[in-house]
């Protein structure tokens, strides 16, 4: 009875005072029911999976602590269910104990091999397993187990497995719609106090779920004009609140046209929506450069192909094809909301691809504001064209760097398919860069070749360059290279992020429709860069 009291004391010692829900769990004195009224409280703690041969189930100090407080039921239940603790087991209990109606444990997989596919990425899976397990199960409030020590991977899971999209849905009068809270949870052992890293997963999630949003609003919902309205909300929202100083441009078509913008312009004329070309400038007084990343984002709001048009089948995905432009939005909002030492741009050409009356046809030549001409043989192909025009922009600016992302071609999907973004760069310190942000946030990169060959692929018989093949050889490769021809610096890196903007599976902290990729990756370069 003593050590039953003992461990009790211990365990309360970690959960949340009332009116302190941002603070790491193990501070309070109170028992869980005080923070969750009617029983609405839940908590996810992890276990590894079983060494070949071994019968004990290994927790993580949190959830060893939460099997004494229950008498062994949680090790009981888990041995009754023959979960091994493999990445994606579970288990949930109820009512186990009054302080905890519910419990989520979840399979961190092999101890040793938490970090392989990523840092972070058993914990951020089962983080978003548990998390989601618990919401669907009643829970409003849910304690992330964070004494593995990785709360920033605990809190990013969470929060992106618990991301839906169902703004435009009527509500159900029956279903509870109260907005589900999420708390660090440790130990209380006296290990490192988790709530910085804590809320630097949660603004980084949250910056993805920004994305997610954008690129998941329909065409008709989220047009050129919409896009920069939204843009400048978010950034609007940080005034006074981010010790960087925040600029927000929006560009309208006589600005292309003074700049002589004529690939972006050649794209927007088949659309009766106006293009636009938004920039957002952050910069913090302490950054550690003058010379700032630049991040370029695809911002096509609808491609229907143009003249060159798609199937109808999944055509409708297409109001992804901004995803791009979303990913950089939502990454300077983030570095800006955690007022990071840093001073980054990101520039959005926005507009839609449709077959109007005036739309560019196969065989017009457009000519970009750098003055090189392209011959256009697939309207299809646009994205390499508005992306050119913003590039020769970018390095007015004198960056660091240049990043661009896109959804460019559906050839990366043949390449890579959804497991990772194809990433091109002449420069191979700014890859390794890229590699090691990329590992940091689970958003796999993988480089891809910019072989001379490639150049000869998109010679033109009328004009300086031409922007689609007659052939399928080397897609992706050939657009980048396409791309190339248009920046004149060896720090820039292209990330063909079609093969990962959308996943049609539901798992971990992973969720059907848009992914918001590559948000988290260019946050951590960004951040890197500032260290």
């Amino acid at each position: 009875m003593m050590l039953q009291t003992q461990v009790r004391r211990a365990f309360l010692r970690t959960l949340p005072t009332a009116g302190k829900a941002i603070h790491p769990i193990r501070y309070a004195r109170r028992s869980f029911s005080h923070v969750t009224p009617e029983h609405k409280g839940g908590v996810v703690v992890g276990f590894y999976e079983k060494e070949s041969g071994s019968i004990d189930i290994k927790f993580t100090p949190a959830g060893s602590l939460l099997d004494q407080f229950t008498n062994g039921h949680v090790s009981h239940s888990i041995a009754l269910s023959g979960k091994r603790g493999k990445l994606g087991d579970s288990v949930v209990l109820f009512a186990s104990h009054p302080d905890f109606p519910r419990i989520a444990v979840v399979g961190l997989g092999k101890e040793a091999e938490a970090n392989k596919h990523g840092v972070g990425e058993a914990v951020r899976s089962a983080s978003g397993s548990g998390a989601k397990i618990l919401r669907a199960n009643g829970a409003r409030t849910i304690a992330v187990d964070c004494s593995h020590q990785q709360p920033l991977a605990a809190a990013e899971g969470a929060s992106l497995g618990l991301f839906k999209f169902d703004q435009l849905k009527k509500r159900d009068k029956n279903e509870d719609s109260t907005p589900v809270k999420l708390l660090p949870f440790t130990a209380g052992d006296g290990t490192a106090d988790p709530q910085h890293q804590w809320h630097t997963g949660t603004v980084m999630a949250e910056a993805q779920n920004i994305a997610r949003t954008l690129a998941e609003l329909p065409a008709n919902l989220m047009t050129p004009s919409i896009f920069v309205d939204r843009a400048k909300e978010l950034m609007d929202s940080l005034q006074g609140k981010s010790k960087g100083s925040i600029e927000v441009a929006v560009r309208d078509s006589a600005w292309m046209r003074a700049r002589r913008m004529g690939c972006l312009l050649g794209v927007a004329q088949g659309s009766k929506e106006e293009p636009k070309f938004l920039e957002l400038h952050y910069k913090h007084p302490d950054a550690s450069s003058e010379a700032p990343l630049v991040l370029v984002g695809k911002g096509v709001t609808f491609d229907s192909g143009g003249i060159s048009i798609k199937p109808s089948s999944h055509m409708g995905m297409m109001k992804g094809d901004m995803s791009g432009a979303a990913s950089v939005v939502a990454a300077v909002h983030a570095l800006a909301s955690m007022s990071a030492p840093v001073h980054v741009i990101a520039l959005t050409p926005l507009t839609e691809n449709m077959p109007g009356g005036g739309a560019t046809r196969p065989g017009d030549v457009l000519v970009a504001s750098n003055g090189t001409s392209v011959e256009v043989d697939n309207t299809d192909a646009e994205g390499r064209l508005i992306l050119a025009d913003a590039l020769v922009y970018a390095q007015e600016f004198k960056p660091h760097t240049i990043v661009d992302v896109a959804t460019l071609t559906g050839a990366i999907d043949v390449a890579l398919g959804t497991a990772a973004m194809g990433a091109f760069t002449p420069d191979d310190a700014l890859w390794y860069e890229m590699e090691a942000a990329s590992k940091q946030s689970g958003e796999r990169a993988w480089r891809m070749p910019l072989l001379p060959e490639y150049r000869k692929q998109i010679n033109s018989k009328v004009a300086d360059i031409i922007n689609s093949t007659p052939t399928r050889s080397a897609g992706a490769c050939t657009a980048a290279t396409f791309l190339k021809e248009f920046v004149h610096m060896d720090r820039w890196i292209h990330l063909d992020i079609a093969g990962v903007m959308h996943s049609s599976e539901d798992s971990g902290y992973v969720t059907k429709g848009m992914t918001g990729r590559p948000v988290r990756t260019l946050i951590n370069l960004a951040l890197q860069r500032a260290e």
